[in-house]
């Protein structure tokens, strides 16, 4: 199973401590890696198709950027041999422009029929993975109910948006989707793990499907309802502002 890794701050960070970490506990999952960030409100994506960690040592590009990267938002993905993606360019994360805004996309989990989709957006992504076609469904919910009322706050469209997706596409999802202030983290089969940090410049927030932990200490685990369509979660900076049932 592929893993996804995000870190909310309240300030531009740089992820030297923890990306090397989530490469190395998530070197089961050998078939590529990407991540994705945010310079002056633009989205940024690196991918490579290559293993993210071999002899005991994590990629050299995945560590280069975990240096040099400045954002406060950044969101990983580490892939697996059954998610299909080959090539660099079907590796997570994905971006998207709408709303007036540069968007980042990561996902884990299984749904069968998403292939089939037909975005009815302005554009469609040139990638054959069903995580793409999730991310076109979203965003194509999401502006259609701006359309329809402007006034809309991005979490309520969102929420709708995935009990419609949920709907017509029934299935195994764990994503992460942002902009440049906020992150959305959403489940419904699968555990994510939370950590709210203490750095020496102020506080961030780790949040991982990594069934192991990054670094020995309290993380809080969010585990969706079985009786309930899943659990959304809204980040912004260090904090979880909204966390509950879909």
């Amino acid at each position: 199973m592929c893993d996804i890794f995000a870190i909310s701050a309240g300030y531009n960070y740089t992820p030297q401590k923890y990306l090397p970490v989530f490469a190395e506990k998530g070197k089961e999952n050998m078939n590529g890696w990407g991540i994705g960030f945010f310079r002056e409100d633009q989205a940024l994506v690196e991918k490579s198709s290559e293993k993210v960690f071999t002899q005991d040592h994590v990629h050299e590009s995945f560590q280069r950027l975990a240096r040099v990267i400045d954002s406060r938002i950044i969101i990983s993905h580490v892939n697996c041999p059954k998610s299909g993606g080959r090539h660099s360019s079907q590796l997570h994360p994905f971006k998207l422009t709408f709303l007036d805004h540069d968007w980042l996309f990561a996902q884990v989990g299984i749904v069968e029929n998403i292939h089939e989709y037909q975005t009815n957006g302005t554009s469609r992504m040139e990638v054959d993975v069903y995580s793409a076609r999730i991310f076109e469904y979203l965003r194509d919910q999401l502006v259609s109910l701006n359309q329809k009322n402007p006034y809309i706050s991005v979490y309520i469209g969102l929420r709708i948006a995935i009990q419609k997706l949920l709907e017509d596409y029934p299935g195994d999802y764990t994503f992460f989707l942002a902009n440049e202030s906020f992150l959305f983290a959403f489940c419904n089969f699968r555990q994510l793990m939370v950590l709210k940090e203490s750095e020496s410049m102020g506080d961030i927030l780790l949040i991982t499907s990594l069934r192991e932990r990054l670094i020995r200490t309290d993380w809080h685990p969010i585990t969706p309802d079985p009786q309930s369509k899943g659990e959304l979660l809204v980040i912004a900076g260090p904090d979880v502002l909204y966390a509950g049932d879909v």
